[in-house]
This record gives structure tokens, C-alpha cells and sequence, in this order.
């Protein structure tokens, strides 16, 4: 399936800021924009999800918490299993692990990829 280019104008302000992160990332223009789409389409999904940068790029991670993979790990390891997960945080609310499970329910190939890198002690 093809997707249509999509056309779109910023201010001088915005596009300066998109170019100064696409420099420091070692991206391009339109991969910045679209890294930026889909974190901030994120976001607006689960509020109380951020992104973070660190050594492995950047990632999911919960405002008042760790990383969204990190929390999931024992849950996929797990086949998926809510008493795993909540047997593995009891210092967390079911409303943070509901969201964690719902983000994995969307995004669930990079989770699975987040937990294959730590797996693999990368």
C-alpha cells in the first residue's frame, strides 16, 4: 500500500527547531517530523506516557516512573498474564499497569523489540 506524500508548512521558528533536533538525532528532516508525529500521537493517546532519550534511543516512559517496556517485560515473558504483571509491581496502581497494557495492546512490536535488546544484554 502506497501512502500519499503529505504536504505541510511551518513557522521559521518550528522548522529551525525541528532542524536543530534532526542535526543532533543524525536524521533527516522528514524522519524528524515523523518521529515527532508519532510520540506526539502517543502522548495524546496515553497522557501519562513521555519519551525519554538515553543510550539505547529514545522510549516510552511513564511521568512518574520507569520506562513502559520495563514494566511489560514480565507480562509478555509471562505469556501475557495480568497476575505476572501484578505480582512483579505491587508498589505500582493497577491504573499505571492498565495503561501499560493498553500501550503494549497498540505498540506491541516496539515493546517486543525493547525487550528483545534488554534480552540480549545490548
Amino acid at each position: 500500500m502506497s501512502i500519499p506524500p503529505v504536504s505541510l508548512r511551518l513557522s521559521a521558528r518550528t522548522s529551525e527547531k525541528v532542524r536543530r533536533i534532526a542535526s543532533l538525532e543524525h536524521r533527516s528532516f522528514a524522519d524528524t517530523v515523523r518521529v515527532l508525529t508519532e510520540e506526539a500521537i502517543k502522548m495524546r493517546e496515553f497522557p501519562e506516557v513521555i519519551f525519554t532519550s538515553g543510550p539505547t534511543g529514545r522510549r516510552a516512559s511513564f511521568r512518574q516512573g520507569p520506562d513502559v517496556w520495563e514494566i511489560l517485560e514480565p507480562y509478555v515473558v509471562g505469556g501475557h498474564d495480568w497476575e505476572v504483571l501484578r505480582a512483579s509491581y505491587p508498589e505500582i496502581t493497577e491504573p499505571v499497569l492498565r495503561a501499560a497494557v493498553r500501550y503494549y495492546e497498540s505498540y506491541p512490536d516496539e515493546i517486543d523489540a525493547r525487550i528483545e535488546v534488554n534480552s540480549e544484554g545490548l
